[in-house]
């Protein structure tokens, strides 16, 4: 009898189960619904400050890890508004998306560039013209990956160019494909994998320089689409189970926090493995890190992504990383008296005064006439939840970088 009662409980725990999941899933997806989804502007503010501090002269911080961070989010995020576009209105306007991308990204990045430019000029200093033409038309990835140019106030724009280059084709895949949600789900799957393959080829097979297949959006592609295809695993519920199984304990993001420390911090600073099972690895764990972070973000280990200070810093993200390629070393010049970690607090002060203006004075506004833009389920959801946090990649993802 012990048997048979052991054999009946276990049948009733798996019945349990996908209750259990769909529970999660709703949980999941009510998070995501939310005017602003909770723990992704911490999680942006985490990404930027690596990218800082790496870029203020700390080379054994993984700064490329919180470039990776902006990938996966900025495809998580767009994947999802267009998902919840679709199924609210029944279809998708792409002239809509890229009017809502262009008021987010070009106002404050051509602000940047032309005032860069200019002080440059006044200063009678050098201006590396193809380079900064290469930023100006969104190609600095390839320009880059080809002619390896020496730094300059441009050599941060390679990211934003694989961004502006994913804008350009994912939509219209989507669009093609936005009634066939199983079938984009395949397709997003598969060039995950041909990504992993070419860049594996380049690397080992036909022995193209680091540079190129670090910046290329070829190679890169696979970072943004492993965040789509976590919308679409959760829009779909098909990996329910995987996801649930995630979030079982509290403490399970700092698995692949640790994991992901280990692979950035450990072994990542050899180009072979970074490039290989790296790039392989470390967006699956951030996919995995980012839906346990958003299920978890009210619990008290979890609630500090949520912190109004760094929620705040999250939304200016962006200006913080355009600005911190010029604020960091003048910073660390003037000061170069004092202890480095005075230099780098005063580096992260300029930068966040630098972002902020640009952020209050430029991107504000376009963020409000972005508004007008977004579908009209969106803007009926607006006008339903008061939030003084409203301007909230985006990705980015995210009102803000979204």
């Amino acid at each position: 009898m012990s048997a048979v009662q052991t054999m009946a409980e276990r049948s009733s725990e798996l019945e349990l189960r996908p209750s259990e999941q769909t529970q999660f899933i709703h949980a999941l997806r009510a998070k995501l619904n939310l005017p602003n989804i909770p723990a992704l502007d911490g999680m942006r503010a985490v990404a930027v400050f690596l990218v800082i501090i790496y870029h203020f002269g700390f080379d054994r911080v993984p700064g490329g890890l919180g470039v990776l961070i902006f990938f996966v989010l900025s495809g998580f995020l767009i994947t999802w508004l267009l998902l919840k576009e679709n199924d609210s209105t029944g279809q998708v306007s792409i002239r809509g998306f890229y009017i809502r991308r262009a008021l987010r990204i070009f106002p404050a990045f051509y602000c940047f560039w032309l005032g860069t430019v200019a002080l440059l000029a006044m200063t009678h200093r050098h201006i590396d013209w193809p380079h900064a033409f290469s930023a100006l038309f969104y190609t600095s990835n390839y320009y880059q990956g080809i002619v390896k140019p020496p730094d300059s106030f441009v050599s941060h724009t390679w990211s934003l160019a694989i961004e502006e280059q994913f804008y350009l084709v994912w939509p219209g895949i989507f669009y093609a494909f936005r009634k066939r949600l199983k079938a984009l789900t395949l397709l997003t799957g598969t060039i995950i994998v041909c990504a992993w393959t070419w860049r594996l080829a380049l690397q080992f097979v036909l022995h193209v320089n680091q540079s190129y297949i670090y910046r290329a959006f070829e190679t890169r592609i696979d970072h943004l689409m492993v965040g789509c295809l976590l919308a679409l695993l959760i829009r779909q519920g098909t990996a329910s189970a995987l996801l649930s199984k995630c979030c079982r304990y509290i403490w399970a993001p700092l698995v692949p926090i640790c994991l992901l420390f280990i692979s950035a911090c450990v072994f990542g600073q050899s180009p072979d493995y970074r490039d290989s099972i790296g790039f392989i690895v470390e967006p699956l764990l951030i996919a995995a890190l980012l839906v346990q972070l958003i299920y978890f973000e009210s619990t008290a280990l979890w609630k500090w992504t949520n912190i109004s200070a760094l929620r705040w810093l999250g939304r200016i993200s962006y200006s913080l990383y355009l600005y911190q390629q010029i604020t960091l070393h003048p910073a660390h010049r003037l000061l170069s008296r004092f202890p480095v970690v005075i230099q780098l607090l005063a580096g992260i002060a300029f930068t966040i005064v630098m972002a902020s203006a640009s952020f209050y004075l430029v991107e504000k506004y376009f963020l409000q006439l972005k508004r007008r833009f977004a579908p009209a389920a969106a803007r009926s959801s607006r006008r339903e939840v008061i939030s003084v946090n409203a301007p909230s990649h985006g990705s980015s993802l995210l009102e803000v970088a979204k």
